[in-house]
């Protein structure tokens, strides 16, 4: 080992942080950092690389090395070149032992003899460099290069074959080799049993469109694997892209109960049950997601706004606007942040409820009236536009009634896309006659349309399908219609010959936000292949 490897030492007793840095040193590691929380451990973990990670599994606040681990994993900010060994008491090695599979390098039993690690660290790094080749490709994203190298490797007699097989199925599974990246996993389960390679059957599976055996995949591996966290991120998005929002809490409260001191879960579980309309809940996982860090600039914009209005409704106006203004702050310090726009929107959706409490419902109108006008940007979600329902709920009045259905009309066409998200959208304006009046026709012209095309379909007239979907798909941007328009004209388009529906398809398609990945690959296959009859072409229906 050379002094330029880098360790951090990451546990709460002083005692034991002294003990491995005395090892390390006699390894002659360079420069060893050490943290006595799980806080400080991420701090250094965002800021820094290091060669060499030990850290505990239990530390004296709920959050754990695991949890930790997972978090830096799913951030991308641990390099697959790092090595993180767990190190923990014997009462904790059954959960280490559960979750070691997929994620550290290894594990070991305090108390550390000097010896054992260095044997753990050195066969960790011969893993390292053995892998090397592989990891470089991926850092770079070179995912054609990263298999070649693999495949070469696994032609090899080596120790690692299961650590090259398993990135092999993932470097297939990101290059679209979807068949082959199932076939891989298959060979993996026929000789072992791994929690990960289940999963990665179940995501294929997902990506192939066939999320009735994703999800039984996925229900049935936190059957055996309850601990295995992955698991349950994969199956709240696939609740989410359903918007089965009940569902997705649901598994989010039971991560929550595995890792209690997860940020991202929290504000999951808090705007999951918002959404849902349970308040007193949203409330409490918001409230466990403030006092994490004492921070609640920490959280995302979204469960900031729900923050705020929580306040407005107890009646606590000082703390809220407070809160709107500390909204518009963090806006100025990440005006690019993963919400997109949406940050922005949320800081003038809270200063709209801040009027609306103060009783300026002037002000909140021109707010949401500028606010309407985005209804068909791309990061203007579903979350979103309940959250914007949400508001104008609290602004209602008769006289304004009107006003406001202009409004939300076209937010409810375009996100009334099945029952799950006719029912969020009518809950939000439940007490709001004339504005649920207006949800229920929203939702019934939708299906209206959507049914009149399916009949055309079935009836082999394509180009009328085709033309009322693609016009009221790019009206409404819809996404339930602007698939099956995108649909109905690559139909149209292998009938008549014609490119304009196949410009249309691919218009549709472009334009479904969230994009459907699985119709999107079938559709744009379906358009590319060559049509073998000559008498096509002439830009008459053949049929």
């Amino acid at each position: 080992m050379q002094r330029t490897l880098s360790a951090l030492i990451a546990d709460p007793s002083s005692a034991v942080r002294m003990s491995l840095r005395t090892i390390l040193q006699s390894f002659d590691v360079g420069r060893i950092d050490t943290a006595s929380t799980v806080a400080e451990a991420r701090r250094r973990l965002l800021d820094g690389k290091y060669d060499i990670v030990l850290c505990e599994y239990h530390f004296d606040a709920d959050e754990t090395g695991q949890d930790l681990l997972e978090e830096l994993r799913e951030k991308k900010a641990l390099p697959l070149s790092t090595i993180f060994i767990m190190v923990t008491g014997e009462s904790s090695y059954p959960r280490v032992v559960g979750v070691a599979e997929e994620t550290p390098d290894d594990y070991m039993l305090k108390p550390v003899q000097s010896g054992a690690l260095a044997e753990r660290i050195e066969k960790a790094f011969l893993r390292r460099e053995a892998l090397m080749d592989i990891y470089e490709a991926l850092h770079v994203r070179d995912y054609t290069l990263a298999l070649r190298t693999a495949q070469q490797m696994m032609a090899l007699k080596t120790p690692y074959i299961t650590d090259i097989a398993k990135l092999s199925a993932n470097i297939l599974y990101r290059l679209g080799r979807y068949n082959e990246s199932a076939a891989m996993y298959k060979r993996i389960l026929a000789a072992r049993n791994p929690a990960w390679a289940k999963l990665g059957l179940a995501r294929v599976a997902l990506k192939q469109g066939d999320k009735a055996t994703a999800e039984a995949a996925m229900v049935d591996i936190l059957s055996q694997h309850l601990r295995y966290l992955p698991v349950y991120n994969a199956l709240v998005d696939l609740y989410l892209s359903d918007e089965r929002y009940a569902e997705a809490l649901e598994v989010t409260e039971q991560a929550v109960k595995i890792t209690p001191r997860s940020l991202q879960r929290l504000q999951k579980a808090g705007q999951l049950a918002w959404s849902l309309g349970d308040t007193a809940k949203a409330a409490d996982y918001l409230g466990r997601a403030v006092k994490l860090n004492g921070r609640a600039l920490d959280l995302d914009f979204r469960s900031l706004f729900h923050l705020a209005l929580l306040q407005f409704d107890a009646g606590q106006t000082p703390d809220a606007s407070s809160l709107v203004k500390q909204m518009a702050a963090k806006h100025k310090e990440e005006p690019i942040a993963a919400d997109g726009r949406r940050g922005e929107w949320y800081g003038e959706l809270a200063v709209a409820m801040e009027s609306i409490a103060r009783r300026e419902p002037l002000a909140a109108i021109d707010i949401l009236r500028k606010l309407s006008g985005h209804w068909d940007a791309p990061d203007f979600n579903l979350e979103f536009a309940l959250d914007f329902f949400t508001v104008i709920d609290r602004l209602y009045a008769d006289d304004i009634a009107t006003t406001l259905a202009e409004w939300l009309r076209p937010i409810a066409l375009r996100f009334d896309t099945g029952r799950h998200a006719h029912e969020l959208l009518a809950q939000r304006v439940a007490g709001r006659p004339r504005l649920l009046e207006l949800v229920e026709a929203a939702g019934e012209h939708i299906s209206a349309v959507a049914n009149q095309a399916a009949q055309q379909m079935v009836e082999s007239n394509f180009r009328a399908a085709s033309e009322g979907l693609v016009t009221e798909g790019l009206m409404s941007r819809n996404n339930r219609l602007l698939g099956a328009a995108a649909n109905a004209a690559a139909k149209s388009y292998e009938a008549y010959r014609e490119m304009s529906f196949r410009q249309q398809a691919e218009t549709c398609l472009a334009l479904m936000m969230p994009p459907d990945e699985v119709l999107t690959r079938r559709l744009r296959t379906q358009l590319n292949e060559p049509l073998n009859d000559p008498l096509r072409g002439s830009g008459e229906n053949p049929v």
